[in-house]
């Protein structure tokens, strides 16, 4: 097991910003980072990461926490390998214990793990056998040298060769104590019956898949031989820890470079990425030739919204350009397409002009997606008034995908005078295409959506009033036992202006009243528990408590917001605005009356119910209850509107 020094250390040492940037592209926010999720499909960044508090919050999905929950959630690791990973990224040796693995330990050992291990061992297999067998060197490394890759480049991809025989990496693989089972469940080998089987790839060079974490999770493999009925590529079929259409080839090797230009070129092979790489164009990855996916352009965005796509100057390449540029903008992304010279593929042409000329060619003839599309579909329609507007809809639909509204409105108006159209005429269209993809989009269940209402008119939800009023008064609630609990711990440990404790001020005030929502009560009693014991308040989430996944990730909750107040208030505007930290006991004392208020107000709702009730049976003992009743609800009554008159506190009604 590793030592509680070295766990300590790699915590102490995990930066939330370094770690969440090794995935996703991370803009500054004030004093935070935000960032497209990449727990969930979003659009609009809704991800926050706080250098001050190291941890993470996406306010759409709910995921939060420190440095080694994300690694561990993002790339499904266990305890232990989290902080393997961790260590590594720091480089901090780690010092391991002679404590036994429990059972539970043990287990982890899963079956992802299992083939990213075996995968581990291919990809040292075949880079070996590349450079230091016969075979190898003089088929494969020849067949790379000869395409003009150095030895730093074919070392950077891990590029590497499967020799021409049926078993030689099955045996190999065996007597390295590999299970034949787990060699075929990672696609690298076959089975033909129960005693013999043979490898997967076969007298080919090889090009492996790394994920954004830089393990290899697949292959792609050219076939070397002249046997003319073979694919001339085959890749690792679909896995636990591989799906096609979600990694991009090159990824590992381009994020940081694709978030530092804030651009990213998309090519279609691995070549093509090989040789841009090469030549000094690090931000470059590779469809492997296959459709462009959603889930590959959500990789993407990760670390840029700008995408240029580069294909070759023939009908294919133009066709594959057409299907993608639709996806992209469905992810809202800004599109460019560059059309190499016919006869050119990425590989060719940046060998021929170098880098230079290559980026100088892509920087004068890139396009923006509406230029590129009206331009090919409008010419191929030339004087045909059926072709012309069947090619005018199909660019209204691709508008009609983009999300931001001043763009759309600027990419119609560029259409209707390159398609010389009334701007009106294509108005009404891009909001009718853009109606029936809401419709397609949204889903509605319980509550209606605010824009959806206002987006399509002929829908219609009806909600009971009754249903409404309850749900806001639970939300209510739940928000001021919630506040009560965020000042808890954002100022627990100070001491206020009569010299008492936060913490003693909440307890005076609140002492015996109840909390409606569970998690809450919860919290509250635990931490009220552990100060008790005579933990210092400032320790509070680095005790035990603090691992339960539920709390901790209800107290991220409580530390971390989506919202960043804007320095130009006191800089551009020179208006002092009072943050938090300046009126932190306002903020308490207000924060308390509120919670008092609207338990009140919860029991009021309760005494009408229990004077309806006892209304309902005559009887001498009822009246006096009724009275009772009465007498308590006019007392309340009078608290209710004393707290409301206090200064600085907030009322929702």
């Amino acid at each position: 097991m590793i030592s509680k020094d070295t766990i300590n250390k790699i915590l102490e040492y995990a930066r939330v910003e370094e770690v969440v940037g090794d995935f996703v592209h991370l803009k500054r926010a004030g004093a935070n980072f935000k960032g497209v999720c990449p727990f969930h499909d979003e659009k609009t960044p809704s991800f926050v990461v706080s250098p001050a508090k190291n941890i993470y919050k996406c306010f759409g999905c709910g995921a939060a926490g420190d440095p080694l929950k994300f690694v561990m959630e993002h790339e499904h690791l266990s305890y232990p390998e989290g902080l393997k990973y961790l260590a590594a990224k720091y480089k901090i040796e780690i010092e391991e214990t002679d404590t036994p693995l429990t059972e539970e330990q043990k287990s982890e050992q899963t079956a992802k793990e299992s083939l990213l291990i075996a995968m581990k061992y291919a990809a040292k297999y075949y880079h070996d056998a590349l450079l230091n067998t016969e075979e190898g060197k003089l088929v494969g490394l020849s067949y790379f040298h000869f395409r003009g890759f150095t030895d730093k480049t074919i070392h950077d991809f891990e590029l590497g060769y499967a020799a021409d025989s049926f078993e030689n990496f099955t045996k190999s693989a065996q007597k390295a104590g590999y299970q034949l089972n787990i060699l075929e469940k990672a696609g690298l080998v076959r089975t033909k019956d129960e005693q013999h089987s043979y490898d997967f790839f076969r007298a080919r060079v090889m090009f492996p898949i790394h994920n954004l974490s830089g393990k290899v999770v697949a292959f792609g493999g050219r076939i070397m031989s002249k046997d003319v009925k073979q694919a001339k590529y085959i890749n690792s079929p679909e896995t636990e820890i591989y799906t096609k259409g979600k990694l991009v080839y090159g990824i590992f090797q381009a994020k940081n470079e694709i978030r530092k230009q804030d651009a990213c070129y998309l090519v279609e092979g691995y070549t093509d990425v090989l040789s841009f790489y090469q030549a000094g164009i690090a931000n470059v990855v590779a469809s492997s030739g296959t459709a462009l996916t959603k889930e590959q352009v959500k990789l993407i965005k990760r670390f840029s919204n700008n995408i240029i796509l580069i294909y070759d100057g023939d009908q294919a390449g133009i066709n594959a350009a057409l299907r993608g540029v639709d996806i992209m903008l469905e992810e809202d992304m800004n599109v460019k397409v560059v059309v190499l010279p016919n006869g050119e593929d990425p590989d060719s042409f940046v060998k021929a002009n170098g880098s230079e000329a290559t980026l100088q060619f892509i920087e004068e003839n890139k396009k923006d997606f509406i230029f590129f599309k009206s331009e090919i579909l409008l010419k191929s329609a030339k004087n045909d008034p059926s072709l012309k507007a069947s090619s005018i809809r199909n660019i209204v639909e691709s508008i009609a995908l983009i999300q931001d509204p001043i763009r759309k409105a600027y990419y119609t108006k560029e259409c209707s005078m390159l398609a010389e159209l009334s701007e009106d005429i294509l108005i009404k269209e891009v909001n009718k295409f853009s109606i029936h993809l809401h419709k397609q989009r949204k889903h509605l269940s319980g509550l209606a959506d605010i824009q959806i209402a206002k987006d399509l008119i002929d829908l219609s939800v009806k909600i009971e009033p009754e249903i409404i009023a309850e749900d806001s008064s639970k939300n209510i609630l739940a928000i001021q036992e919630k506040e009560i609990l965020r000042v808890l711990f954002q100022h627990g440990h100070r001491v206020m202006k009569d010299e008492e404790l936060v913490i003693h001020y909440i307890l005076n005030h609140i002492e015996g009243i109840p909390f409606s929502d569970a998690l809450c009560l919860k919290i509250f009693n635990t931490c009220i528990e552990h100060y008790d014991k005579g933990v210092p308040f400032e320790q509070l989430q680095n005790e035990g408590f603090y691992q339960d996944d539920e709390i901790k990730t209800f107290i991220i909750d409580l530390n971390i917001s989506p919202y960043q107040l804007s320095p130009k208030w006191e800089s551009d505007y020179s208006i002092i605005v009072k943050s938090n930290e300046r009126v932190w006991e306002n903020d308490v004392i207000s924060t308390i009356n509120r919670f008092m208020y609207h338990k009140i107000l919860e029991r009021l709702k309760i005494i009408d119910q229990e004077i309806k009730e006892l209304s309902a049976d005559q009887t001498d003992e009822n009246y006096a209850l009724i009275e009772q009743k009465l007498f308590e609800k006019l007392t309340l009554q009078n608290s209710k509107k004393e707290i409301a008159k206090i200064p600085g506190t907030v009322i929702f009604k």
